[in-house]
């Protein structure tokens, strides 16, 4: 047998030796290309279902938060004052203002007030202070009354009190005449101080 016969059988299982290893490494790598899309399409499913359970979550939230604010959101404390009568509100004020440091408080006589219902001094300023206790906003009226009356009693500083608002009017007139105007907000912070609460017929 020639030598070039012994060797055709070696020449051939190298040859398929070389192919089936090109075929476990073509193998492989699909493999590995197949995983890894397989993991990326996994991903990306994952992060577009994760995008819509959290929209959904704040789809759902939004209106059970706006419900939330609806029933437990804090209220102007204040306007509790609005059950009062005119004459027990000032009662009130009078007591809430003790508590907040005035001083030397006095009610001024029903009908002959002068445009102001409490005389008092805080820090050495005597204050005349007219009280509203209206639901709607109190107008520029309740402002030339404080001012007047600051002017009767000679006091040194003048204010209108109410549970609500004032209108745009009455606080233009305020700045021009240095009148304070105490609305709710600032009413209801007294109170919070002063730890009273509006009891109709007991003031």
């Amino acid at each position: 047998m020639s030598r070039c016969a012994r060797r055709a059988p070696r020449m051939l299982a190298r040859l398929i030796e070389g192919a089936l290893s090109l075929v476990d490494l073509l193998a492989g790598g699909l493999g590995r290309l197949g995983v890894g899309l397989i993991a990326g399409l996994f991903r990306a499913a994952l992060f577009v279902l994760r995008g819509a359970i959290r929209a959904l979550f704040w789809a759902v939230l939004w209106p059970l938060r706006a419900l939330f604010r609806a029933l437990f959101a804090r209220r102007n404390a204040a306007e509790r004052c609005l059950v009062l009568t005119g004459e027990e509100f000032e009662a009130y004020a009078a007591k809430v203002l003790r508590d907040n440091g005035f001083r030397h408080i006095e009610l001024t006589p029903m009908g002959g007030d002068q445009g102001v219902d409490i005389l008092a001094v805080y820090r050495g300023e005597s204050w005349a202070i007219q009280c509203k206790n209206y639901a709607a906003p109190v107008g520029n009226a309740a402002v030339q009354e404080a001012c007047a009356g600051r002017e009767y009693y000679r006091c040194d500083r003048a204010a209108v009190l109410c549970p609500g608002s004032y209108t745009r009017a009455a606080r233009e007139l305020a700045e021009s005449t240095d009148v304070a105007l105490w609305d709710g907000d600032d009413l209801s912070r007294m109170m919070k101080k002063s730890g009273r609460r509006p009891r109709p017929g007991r003031e």
